[in-house]
């Protein structure tokens, strides 16, 4: 990067420490490519690679004016993705392990089934929503425990504990 680049980098942290929220959007224009790429080569996961970039975007909008002055910016944004990415796979790595099984998606199975209304009927309200938003609305573990303002251990394993209630207890709700 030239000098001109860093200065403007610089420049853009400035304004963003500022609370000015053109300036961010800025920034993700100019590096939002460069920061999805590196998040996605760690985690092989368009939608992890997604999360990845939202809170790195995150964590420069909170933490600009802690930010000192940067030299080597593609270094930086590289390394704080990467570290970023690796927290976000091990993240997911112990929501899987918390409820003894890989993640996956068992929409197809459940919703193969006529009575998928009828059999999450028998789940609480809370759990009915956690089911629906991560099912129906496609929604990530992480967005719902945002929702929910809960760890993301509770909202992993009130997923799976609900799945389990459909499928063990559906005559019985």
């Amino acid at each position: 990067m030239s000098k001109e680049e860093i200065k403007e980098f610089n420049h853009l942290i400035r304004k963003i420490s500022l609370g000015d929220s053109n300036a961010l959007e800025q920034f993700y224009k100019i590096y939002g490519r460069l920061i999805y790429i590196s998040a996605f080569t760690i985690t092989k996961s368009p939608y992890l690679a997604d999360e990845v970039t939202d809170d790195i975007l995150l964590k420069v909008w909170l933490n600009a004016k802690k930010l000192k002055k940067i030299k080597n910016v593609k270094g930086w944004l590289y390394t704080i993705t990467v570290n970023c990415a690796k927290d976000k796979l091990r993240s997911e790595s112990q929501a899987s392990i918390s409820v003894g099984k890989e993640i996956h998606n068992p929409f197809e199975e459940l919703m193969d089934k006529d009575e998928f209304l009828y059999d999450i009927a028998c789940l609480n309200e809370t759990e009915q929503k956690i089911v629906v938003f991560r099912l129906v609305e496609d929604m990530t573990f992480n967005d719902i425990a945002k929702i929910f303002k809960i760890p993301l251990s509770s909202v992993t394993s009130n997923y799976y504990r609900s799945l389990e209630k459909i499928k063990s207890n559906k005559n019985s709700c």
